[in-house]
C-alpha cells in the first residue's frame, strides 16, 4: 500500500444520519475492524485523546512506522502554528500534489482559541500551558523584564491563545529589513494573501452589536487626538484575526486559530486523494524534531537525516524540504544542535522583542448613558483600536493596544467581556466593571520594542544539557534606549487615555492593583510595566549579504548558511521586531516562501 496515496481509514461514526434504515442490510453495513460495537468483546475502556483522534487525523503508529521505513515528502514543516498553516496552505493551493508531512512537538489539546470556549478555559492561559525550553540567565530574571514567555507545546501552538491583533506595518517600519523583504512586502498581495488567510478585519466592521457606538467615539477621539498624544504617528481601529462566517450569516466575532483551519485543508486532501485530485496531508503529533544532518559529501550540503523523538527520517534523495515554521528559539535551537560550528558567532547573536506596560482607567459618560449624543444600548460594548508611535530621539517604536468598555450589568457582561475582548491578558476585570456601570472603562496594552542590537541579549549553546530541545541559555537585557522608549511609550500611553476621556479628562481615575481600588493619581511604574517579554524575533535574521554581515543567518532565498534544503520562516528571519505584532507579516513571509519552492500545477483545488 501506498500510504502516500492512501488515506488511512476512518471510522464511521454509530450516529447515522437521520433518514437512514436503522437497519442495514449486510451488504451496507461499513467495513470495521474485527470487533465491533461491543461485539464480539468489549472495546477499548480508557482510550487516550491521541488514540482517539489519531485514527482520523493524525499519524497513527502504523503509518509512521510506514513513514519511516519508506517515506519521501517533499516538505517536512516543523511546527503547527500560523507559519505552518500559512506555508502549507499557500503550498497545496499552488499544487494539491504536494506531499508534505506536519510535524508538531505535542499532542491534539485545544479544538480552537481559549476564548472561543466557555469562560472557566481562562484558567489554562499560563501555568503547565507554557513550558520555557531554555535555561535563563540571572541577569535576565534580575532586569525588568525577567523572563521571556515560553512555548505552547500542543498543537496550534501560541495561535490557541494570542491577542489577535494584526497591523500592516509600512516599510519605514521595518527597520533594518533587506532589500529582498522589503521588495516582497511591497507587492500588494502579499499583504491581502495574508489578511485573507488570517480573516483580518477592522474592529468598525465586525458585525456584532458589542462593536458599535463605543467602537466609532473611541476611534474618532483618538485619530483626532494623535497630534496630543507623545511620539504617536497614526490611530486606527484594531485589526483583529476573527471571523466566522457560513453562506446564511455574516461575519461575527470568533478568535482565529489554526486547529481548525489545518484540519480543513487535511479534509480537502483526503477528499481530493479519493477522487485523485491530490495527496493527503499528513500531521505527525506528538513529535520532537530534534537535529537533522546533512551530507558532508555533497557540496550543496542537502539534510539526508531528521532525527526525531520517534525515530529518524531518512531522505537518501537529499530532496526534501525541511521547514523551520516552529517558533524564533526553537527554530534556533535545531539550528544550532545541527550545524554547530558553521553557524558560530551568527545564530542567537541577536534577539529582540516587545516588552510591555498595561494601564486601567475610567471616565464617566458626559449624556446619561451615552457619550457625545451616542446612546448606549443596554448591554455590553466593546471598541478596539490601535496607536502606532516612536521615540523621535531613536526612532524606536511603540504601540497602544485600546480595548474600551462599557458594562451596564457588570455580573453577567463579565463573561462576555472575557470572551469578547480582543486581548484576554488586557481585559477589565469584574472588580474594575462592577461600580463602573456609568464609566467607560479604559484598558491599554503598550508595547515598545526591545533593541536589536544591544549585544547583552542572546541565545548560547549550553552543551552542558544532554537534552538537545533545550540545551541554550536565553539572556534578554534592558539597555538605555529601551528604558527611553519605556519613559516614552508610558507617557503616551497616558496622553491617549486623556485623549479618549475628551471633556471627562479631568475626572479620570486610574485603577490600582495593590489596593485594587480606583484612585485620581496614576498607578505606579512598578505596577505598569508587566514582567515578561513576548513576540521574540531576528535569532536568525536575514540578510541580502551574509559574507558581509557577520550576525546574520539567513539568506534572502530562506536558506541558512550551512545547509541546502533548509528553510526558515517566522519572526527569527526579522532583523529588527518593531512595536507592531508579528502575526500578520509572518504568516507573508511563510506564503512567499511557499510561492517561491512550489510550482504551479495549473490544477485547481
Amino acid at each position: 500500500m501506498d500510504y502516500l496515496k492512501t488515506v488511512h481509514s476512518t471510522q464511521p461514526s454509530f450516529h447515522y444520519r437521520v433518514g437512514k434504515d436503522p437497519v442495514l442490510p449486510p451488504q451496507s453495513v461499513p467495513k470495521t475492524p474485527a470487533s465491533s460495537w461491543g461485539f464480539p468483546q468489549p472495546g477499548p475502556q480508557a482510550p487516550s485523546p491521541a488514540y482517539a483522534t489519531a485514527k482520523h487525523y493524525f499519524v497513527d503508529d502504523n503509518t509512521w512506522d510506514a513513514i519511516l521505513d519508506h517515506g519521501e515528502f517533499d516538505d517536512i514543516v516543523c511546527g503547527s502554528g500560523f507559519c505552518a498553516l500559512a506555508y502549507v496552505d499557500a503550498a497545496l493551493k499552488r499544487d494539491p500534489f504536494r506531499k508534505i508531512l506536519i510535524l508538531e512537538r505535542g499532542g491534539f489539546w485545544l479544538p480552537e482559541h481559549f476564548q472561543n470556549l466557555p469562560l472557566p478555559f481562562k484558567l489554562l492561559l499560563g501555568g503547565p500551558s507554557e513550558t520555557f525550553p531554555w535555561q535563563l540567565t540571572s541577569k535576565t530574571y534580575n532586569n525588568p523584564v525577567k523572563y521571556m514567555h515560553g512555548s505552547c507545546p500542543f498543537f496550534g501552538g501560541r495561535s490557541t491563545f494570542w491577542s489577535a491583533w494584526c497591523p500592516k506595518p509600512e516599510a519605514d517600519l521595518m527597520r533594518g529589513f533587506p532589500k529582498s523583504m522589503l521588495d516582497t512586502a511591497a507587492k500588494e498581495e502579499f499583504w491581502d494573501e495574508a489578511e485573507d488567510l488570517l480573516h483580518v478585519t477592522p474592529a468598525n466592521e465586525i458585525d456584532d452589536p458589542i462593536f458599535d457606538g463605543l467602537q466609532d467615539i473611541i476611534d474618532d477621539r483618538l485619530l483626532k487626538g494623535v497630534p496630543q498624544i507623545l511620539g504617536a504617528d497614526s490611530a486606527i481601529p484594531a485589526p483583529l484575526a476573527v471571523g466566522m462566517t457560513t453562506s446564511m450569516s455574516k461575519l461575527s466575532f470568533n478568535k482565529f486559530s489554526t486547529p481548525g483551519p489545518l484540519l480543513k485543508l487535511y479534509e480537502r486532501q483526503r477528499h481530493l486523494a479519493q477522487e485523485h485530485r491530490g495527496h493527503p496531508l499528513m500531521i505527525a503529533t506528538d513529535t520532537i524534531v530534534q537535529r537533522f544532518e546533512v551530507d558532508p559529501e555533497d557540496h550543496e550540503r542537502p539534510v539526508n537525516i531528521l532525527h526525531t523523538s520517534r525515530g529518524s527520517l531518512c531522505f537518501p534523495q537529499g530532496k526534501t524540504n525541511i521547514i523551520l515554521a516552529t517558533g524564533a528559539i526553537p527554530a534556533t535551537t535545531i539550528l544550532m544542535n545541527s550545524l554547530g560550528d558553521t553557524l558560530e558567532n551568527r545564530a542567537g547573536t541577536r534577539l529582540s522583542g516587545h516588552f510591555l506596560s498595561h494601564v486601567t482607567a475610567r471616565f464617566p459618560m458626559n449624556t446619561p448613558r451615552g457619550i457625545d449624543n451616542c446612546i448606549f444600548k443596554d448591554h455590553l460594548e466593546i471598541g478596539a483600536s490601535y496607536v502606532a508611535g516612536k521615540d523621535e530621539k531613536t526612532g524606536h517604536q511603540y504601540h497602544i493596544q485600546v480595548t474600551a468598555i462599557h458594562s451596564p450589568h457588570p455580573e453577567t457582561d463579565a463573561e462576555d467581556a472575557g470572551r469578547l475582548c480582543p486581548d484576554y491578558a488586557a481585559a477589565a476585570t469584574v472588580d474594575q466593571l462592577k461600580d463602573s456601570t456609568d464609566h467607560v472603562v479604559l484598558v491599554c496594552a503598550t508595547l515598545g520594542e526591545l533593541s536589536e542590537t544591544n549585544e547583552h541579549s542572546w541565545i548560547r549553546q549550553n552543551l552542558k544539557n544532554s537534552d538537545v530541545t533545550t540545551n541554550i541559555r536565553l539572556q534578554v537585557d534592558v539597555n538605555k534606549t529601551d528604558e527611553d522608549l519605556w519613559t516614552v511609550m508610558d507617557t503616551a500611553t497616558y496622553d491617549a487615555i486623556k485623549v479618549m476621556a475628551g471633556d471627562r479628562a479631568g475626572r479620570l481615575e486610574y485603577w490600582h492593583n495593590k489596593t485594587s481600588s480606583w484612585e485620581e493619581d496614576p498607578a505606579p511604574v512598578s505596577e505598569i510595566r508587566v514582567p515578561g517579554v513576548v513576540h521574540e524575533t531576528s535569532t536568525l535574521y536575514m540578510s541580502d549579504d551574509l559574507e558581509n554581515d557577520p550576525h546574520a543567518s539567513v539568506g534572502p532565498d530562506y536558506r541558512p548558511r550551512g545547509c541546502g534544503n533548509v528553510y526558515v520562516t517566522g519572526g527569527a528571519i526579522f532583523p529588527s521586531s518593531g512595536s507592531w505584532n508579528p502575526t500578520l507579516t509572518m504568516c507573508g513571509y511563510a506564503q512567499d516562501l511557499a510561492r517561491k519552492l512550489v510550482p504551479e500545477s495549473g490544477e485547481e483545488a
